[in-house]
């Protein structure tokens, strides 16, 4: 044990130089200074219209700001609220709310944050990793900073003490500054907007420095482009933003700022935080939230897609957006409260008020997945749900670097914290759509990611600790005698000879009645943990709650711990259940056998399921997913979407009848339908109760066919188990749980893996591309230039036929689309055009006609009723009559597209699949020549020995998946 001294923190215990660090810690807060300079003019006073010229100034690599100094707080009464800040400094310090500041014109310090300068590319062999990105990097200050004169301590804020009663003149010039901006802003020159096109064609299409360098002698133009180097300077300039860059340790156990902002070495592996020349090992680069949401506020577009979180009208007894859960419902009638202290504005009272999400999870960018990188990237639920999980519209906030797992993860939160507390109080901005200046404020109120990445940041044990849960307090067990450090949570644990030993040890658990954990309490034992005086305390602590600390996210009010945590539904279902129930169900589990049950599939059952399953993907439509491949053979590459499909539309029809006992084959059926719910687009109060009480009765039933109240199988009651209990809470809580899966996070990484252009210096590569989607993204927005910068073709129209416009025509279509969105369904004609070796079948439909239900009796009267068909489209016809037509009552010209299709002979429902709505045929009836608008959609099918399933993924289960994005 290391020597004790006195604690430097003030708590008078004698403790070890480690636990005085973490002690010292623990008094470091993350809260602001405002600054004195107004956000939305520092970002757009004297930005660039450039239309006169086409060069580029010598400043172009920074912005210019405001009048800088103190402001005075005496102008004219406006709508803008108390407890604003006043200002943004990028690279603001750490402070604690001790004292006021001494001075309004005292300035702020930058603590090692560097400000992205000019710097030749990443693909460059002979560059080192900071050179190549970072190395020409000078200090941040505030921009109106003095430099050398500025004061040596940094100013302590007494959020009280702060009242701004108005408009200062320089304000209301300010306003109708920015009035005029909106009025002529977002316009570049051509030569600006020619150096963003080759800007974003490098960005798009993944181009090395080397190659787009040759791209103009290529390509010449006239003017010519300016070099590299420079356009990325002036990308900067015409960002408005510039990112901070903070020292973090070379093995990413933590970032240099905050309470460690002066460590020379890193205290978990004590590697030096500095070269030999005085220059960082490695860096961290964050890309601030505020100037992005300031310029979606600006942005007119952009503002009126963000009005949909202040259109939505909840309805009680329905969940359909995470504005439905019981959250944001009670946030909207807090005051908000920042370090305890409430200011004077609630909740979400402003229209313009922003909900943002957050989500992190690590991935591996190469084959071998020994390192990890952790993306931290934020969803903004003011944008309708259609638009905030796609690519364009994330906030990155940068990627911790690899090769390792962050040990202190909260410090390279610590910018992110500072900029969402300013965000709580309030920064100034130009709201486009009224025409003014007013508060903008954005709250983040839910956290997710996968179970260990939100442990790590929730500074808890996770899964493998004794109170594994983060939800609740359930006890964990381990395997007697096993050597692994697992701890798993079945309900019914009487046979566990722990429990049995232990008179105080609770035997079996009520599902329905679980020891759920608090806010107060976690905080409370993060707490205690932090003030123990020794490691081992502290440890022992850790181990028995479960939680390791006080998290920096618990600064932030907007979020409840843990219910702001869901459980993500992506891992818990796609990766973990789904994966082990294959495993038990092919004898490949950890060893088990069957025990006393019967539920493994013999080896040429489940290769003729996979090769079935391989099989459907030819008559299935792409509309519906990737091809899925041989899940017996080709299992790691099945992914989480692929494993979505499988479980919900072609599992139920593949494991039908394969099973020795029915049972099996129920228990699945059971959690495909309590899958179903949980993906509904809306979810009633009714549906929640039964999703609760239905995920408690499948553990249970999972726990007699699988665990079998056998110690030693107790490995099959993993977390994941036990978290589907939770599921009911999280969405009565949070809402949907689209609202907070982790695809769009997968989807994510996935498009910034192509960005690693140098294998030598991936983390590096990984910042560059990042930073340069967001400022590519911030020009778009900015400049409203989205499609001028998207370079895509635009469709021409299709050409017709040659022929006299008197004439009636009628042409055959080989293909139509809907256009109820984006990406609507593409149907096909089975009579017409090319059918490739690999295509898959897009040419059987949903369709709807309303029946006569009288047909058979000539007397009475006609009664229609709407009833649904499923066939094969078989022909598409444009009719067009360009003149009136009496006997078809029509009066002028008339064009009809009508659908030929020839109809499927369904069977009876199976009773054992009532209420999934899948359906078998065999054989097809007659021909039904219909209107095309009576088509709803594509569906798919699987082969069966005797029949075919139709797969039918917008009927009346229509609910929420994740297919991705269309390019």
């Amino acid at each position: 044990m290391g020597r004790k001294y006195l604690c430097a923190c003030g708590c008078g215990e004698r403790v070890t130089r480690t636990r005085e660090q973490v002690h010292l810690q623990a008094r470091v807060h993350p809260y602001l200074v405002p600054t004195g300079v107004n956000p939305s003019r520092q970002l757009r006073v004297f930005a660039p219209s450039s239309e006169d010229g086409q060069g580029v100034s010598e400043d172009e690599g920074r912005i210019v700001a405001g009048p800088s100094g103190h402001q005075d707080y005496h102008g004219a009464e406006d709508e803008l609220r108390d407890d604003v800040i006043v200002g943004e400094d990028w690279s603001s310090p750490d402070f604690d709310m001790s004292a006021a500041p001494d001075s309004s014109e005292s300035e702020v310090i930058a603590e090692d944050v560097d400000d992205v300068g000019v710097e030749s590319g990443l693909d460059s062999e002979e560059e080192d990793e900071d050179d190549a990105f970072l190395d020409e990097l000078d200090p941040v200050r505030g921009e109106d900073s003095d430099g050398d004169n500025s004061d040596d301590e940094p100013d302590i804020f007494d959020w009280d003490s702060f009242k701004p009663s108005g408009l200062t003149a320089w304000e209301e010039l300010g306003e109708e500054y920015e009035q005029e901006a909106a009025a002529v802003a977002h316009k570049l020159s051509e030569y600006d907007l020619a150096i963003c096109r080759a800007f974003s064609f490098k960005v798009q299409a993944n181009l090395t420095d080397k190659a787009f360098k040759m791209a103009p002698l290529a390509f010449p133009r006239d003017p010519p482009l300016p070099t590299l180097d420079t356009i990325r300077a002036r990308v900067n300039f015409l960002a408005g933003f510039k990112p901070q860059v903070y020292d973090c340790c070379v093995n990413s156990c933590l970032c240099f700022v905050g309470p460690h902002a002066d460590l020379t070495h890193c205290h978990y592996c004590n590697e030096p935080r500095r070269r030999a020349n005085g220059k960082p090992r490695k860096k961290f680069t964050y890309i601030p939230i505020i100037p992005r949401l300031v310029a979606f506020a600006g942005n007119r577009e952009m503002a009126e897609k963000q009005q949909y979180r202040a259109e939505h009208v909840h309805e009680p007894g329905k969940t359909k957006d995470v504005f439905d859960g019981q959250h944001y419902r009670s946030l909207r009638t807090k005051f908000v409260k920042i370090n305890g202290e409430r200011l004077a504005h609630k909740y979400f009272e402003d229209p313009r008020d922003v909900a943002l999400g957050a989500s992190w999870d690590g991935f591996a960018p190469f084959k071998r997945r020994k390192k990890t990188a952790w993306p931290l990237i934020l969803f903004n639920y003011d944008l309708p749900p259609e638009l905030r999980f796609l690519l364009a519209y994330i906030l990155a906030l940068g990627v911790i670097p690899g090769p390792n797992k962050p040990k202190d993860s909260d410090s390279f939160l610590w910018p992110a914290v500072q900029e969402l507390l300013q965000l709580t109080a309030g920064v100034r901005a130009f709201d486009a759509l009224s025409n003014g200046m007013f508060v903008l404020r954005a709250y983040l109120i839910l956290v997710f990611g996968d179970i260990p990445a939100v442990s790590m940041f929730m500074k808890m044990k996770g899964h493998n600790g004794i109170s594994p849960c983060r939800m609740c307090k359930i006890i964990g067990l381990r395997i007697p005698g096993a050597r692994g450090t697992a701890h798993y949570v079945p309900l019914d644990r009487s046979c566990h000879p722990d429990v049995k030993a232990d008179h105080q040890a609770i035997k079996v658990y009520d599902a329905a009645n679980l020891p759920l954990r608090t806010h107060d309490e976690i905080i409370t034992q993060g707490k205690e943990v932090e003030a123990a005086p020794t490691t081992a305390a502290a440890e022992r602590l850790a181990k028995k709650y479960g939680v390791k600390g006080v998290p920096i996210l618990s600064y932030l009010d907007s979020l409840s711990f843990p219910r702001s945590f869901g459980y993500d539904f992506m891992h818990l279902i796609w990766e973990n259940l789904i994966k082990n129930l294959v495993l038990l169900w092919t004898g490949d589990f950890k060893g088990l056998d069957d025990g006393r049950e019967e539920y493994q599939l013999s080896k040429a059952i489940w290769e003729s399921i996979a090769a079935e399953t391989a099989a459907a993907s030819d008559t299935i439509p792409s509309a519906y997913g990737s091809r899925i491949p041989n899940i017996a053979k080709d299992r790691p590459n099945v992914s989480a979407e692929m494993w979505s499909f499988w479980t919900l539309y072609l599992g139920p029809v593949l494991l039908r009848r394969r099973f020795k006992h029915l049972k099996y084959y129920r228990h699945f059926i059971q959690l495909v339908r309590l899958l179903n719910l949980c993906m509904q687009f809306e979810i009633s109060a009714d549906e929640i109760e039964t999703i609760r009480t239905g995920f408690i009765a499948w553990v249970e039933t999972y726990e007699s066919l699988y665990f079998q109240n056998d110690v030693d199988r107790m490995s099959v009651c993993p977390l994941t188990i036990h978290a589907l209990l939770h599921i009911a809470d999280g969405i009565q809580f949070c809402g949907p749980v689209w609202c907070y899966w982790a695809f769009p996070m997968e989807r994510y990484c996935g498009s910034i893996q192509p960005g690693i252009r140098s294998r030598r210096f991936p983390w590096a590569s990984i910042d560059r591309y990042v930073l340069e989607i967001a400022q590519l993204t911030q020009i778009k927005t900015r400049y409203n230039v989205v499609d001028e910068l998207a370079l895509r073709a635009t469709r021409g129209n299709i050409q017709g036929s040659l022929s006299d416009p008197s004439w009636a025509s009628i042409e055959e279509w080989g293909k139509v689309r809907r256009i109820d969105s984006d990406a609507g369904d593409t149907m096909r004609s089975c009579s017409l055009g090319i059918v490739a070796e690999d295509a898959r079948d897009a040419t059987y439909v949903r369709y709807e006609m309303l029946v006569d239900q009288n047909t058979r009796y000539r007397n009475r009267p006609e009664h229609f009723e709407l009833e649904t068909f499923y066939g094969q489209l078989t022909h598409i016809y444009r009719v067009h009559l360009p003149d009136a037509c009496p006997s078809l009552h029509t009066e002028g010209p008339t064009t009809y597209i009508l659908a030929a299709i020839r109809s499927c002979t369904l069977k009876p429902d199976d009773k054992e699949l009532a209420g999934l709505d899948i359906h078998f045929y065999s054989l097809h009836g007659g021909l039904d020549v219909i209107d095309i608008t009576t088509v709803q959609s594509l569906v798919g099918r699987v082969k069966r020995t005797d029949a075919w399933a139709i797969i039918d993924r917008s009927g009346a289960l229509a609910r929420a998946e994740w297919s991705g994005e269309v390019d």
